[in-house]
C-alpha cells in the first residue's frame, strides 16, 4: 500500500501532478479554435479523472493524518478548505464546457477565459502543495516532526512564496467566476483577500479595514470607476495602491483611467501566478 511508505505515497501524488501538468501543456500547445475545441475538452475530461482520484487519496489519507496532529492541524484545515473552493470552481467550469459537449454552443473566448482561470488556480495549488503540504506530511509520518522542523518549514515557505504575507487586498470584479478565482488564487499565494462586485462598497470597505492594495476590474470602464479612483487617490488618507485589470482582450480601456492607476494588467486570468508576482512588486514599491 502507498501509505506504508510516506515518501512513496507523496511520489505517487506528485506523479499525478505531473500527469495533470503534461495534459495542460498538450492543451496549451494547440491553438484553441472550433476545429480542435472538442479535443481540448477530451483532454480536460482526462484531467478531471486524474484530479478527482487524486483528491480522494488526499481526503482519505493526507488530510486525516495532518488533522490528527495538533502541530499540522491548522495547515490541513486551510488546504482542505481552499480545495473545497477550488473544487467548486472546477465543477462549475466542467459542467459548463465539458458535459454534453455535442449539444453545447461554446464561444471560444468564453472557453479560453474559463480554462485560463481553472489552469491558473490548479498550477498555483500544485506548487503550494509540493512546497508546504507534502513536506509536512512526510515529516509527520516519518516520526521526525517537531516544533523546530515545523518552524523551519514555515520560515522557508514564507521566504519562497511571499514576503508580503499579511498584506491586505480588496478585489472588485464585474465577472463573478473570475472574481472568485482571483480571490482564491491570491489567498493561496498568501495574501489576506476580500472581494466585492459592488462599486458602492469599495470606499467603505477600504476605510473600515485598511487595505494595502485594491484590484479593480476595468474591463468595462465608466464614469463611476473613474470617480472612484479619483476619490480613493485624493480623499482617503494613505490611500492603497491601485491596480486595474481586465478580463477581455478586445475591450479597450480608457487612457485616463489607466494613467490614474499604479499598474494595469490585461487579461489577469491568463496567468494567475504572474498576477501575484505583479502585485508583490507593486506592494514592495510602496
Amino acid at each position: 500500500m502507498l501509505t506504508d511508505n510516506p515518501i512513496d505515497f507523496i511520489k505517487n501524488l506528485k506523479s499525478e501532478h505531473r500527469a495533470i501538468i503534461s495534459t495542460i501543456d498538450d492543451i496549451d500547445s494547440q491553438i484553441i479554435g472550433h476545429n480542435n475545441l472538442h479535443n481540448s475538452i477530451d483532454k480536460l475530461n482526462r484531467i478531471t479523472e486524474i484530479l478527482f482520484a487524486h483528491l480522494e487519496k488526499e481526503d482519505k489519507i493526507l488530510y486525516p493524518a495532518l488533522t490528527r496532529n495538533p502541530q499540522t492541524r491548522k495547515i490541513a484545515k486551510k488546504y482542505s478548505y481552499d480545495m473545497e473552493r477550488l473544487s467548486s470552481i472546477t465543477i462549475d467550469f466542467f459542467k459548463r464546457y465539458c458535459i454534453n459537449k455535442e449539444g453545447l454552443k461554446i464561444f471560444i473566448e468564453d472557453f479560453t477565459n474559463g480554462y485560463s482561470l481553472f489552469k491558473g488556480l490548479l498550477l498555483v495549488r500544485i506548487k503550494r502543495e509540493e512546497l508546504e503540504l507534502y513536506p509536512a506530511y512526510i515529516l509527520l509520518e516519518s516520526g521526525v516532526l517537531h516544533s523546530e522542523v515545523l518552524e523551519y518549514v514555515k520560515k522557508e515557505e514564507i521566504k519562497k512564496v511571499n514576503k508580503e504575507k499579511e498584506r491586505k487586498i480588496l478585489i472588485y470584479g464585474q465577472n463573478e467566476p473570475c472574481l472568485k478565482a482571483l480571490e482564491l488564487a491570491l489567498e493561496i499565494c498568501g495574501f489576506k483577500v476580500s472581494s466585492t462586485n459592488s462599486l458602492d462598497q469599495i470606499s467603505s470597505m477600504t476605510q473600515e479595514t485598511k487595505q494595502d492594495l485594491i484590484l479593480l476590474d476595468i474591463s468595462t470602464p465608466n464614469k463611476e470607476i473613474s470617480n472612484l479612483i479619483t476619490h480613493l487617490k485624493d480623499e482617503i488618507k494613505d490611500s492603497p495602491q491601485l491596480i486595474g485589470y481586465s478580463t477581455n482582450s478586445d475591450i479597450p480601456t480608457e487612457e485616463k483611467i489607466e494613467e490614474a492607476l499604479d499598474a494595469f494588467i490585461p487579461q489577469a486570468q491568463i496567468n494567475l501566478e504572474a498576477l501575484s508576482e505583479k502585485i508583490s512588486k507593486v506592494l514592495l514599491q510602496n
